[in-house]
């Protein structure tokens, strides 16, 4: 087995979420995050920004590892999907976020 690690120091929230927050309502409401369910209540992404910008590093750090955590399948069978596409033939067996 071979482990690959990617750690993120910095990511533009607030970029991601006027693209991301309309796709994402349902796994914001089933992240078990308060602040997931709260964002997944049909508000603007601007509302979003505001809410988030308002909060601490941490706490939105942490949703960020719900919300890849709970889409976990999802995001394997995109990344064998891409990697199948350039003929890299790979089975992930998992991945998954912690907020530090």
């Amino acid at each position: 087995m071979l482990k690959i690690e990617l750690e993120i120091s910095e990511l533009d929230y607030n970029s991601l979420l006027e693209t991301l927050l309309p796709l994402m309502e349902e796994q914001l409401r089933a992240s078990g995050n308060p602040l997931g369910m709260l964002l997944s209540n049909g508000m603007s992404s601007s509302m979003a920004q505001k809410i988030l910008s308002s909060l601490p590093k941490a706490q939105v750090d942490q949703l960020a590892a719900d919300l890849i955590n709970g889409g976990s399948k999802k995001l394997i069978g995109k990344a064998q999907e891409a990697a199948a596409e350039k003929n890299i033939h790979v089975k992930i067996a998992s991945i998954h976020a912690t907020a530090r």
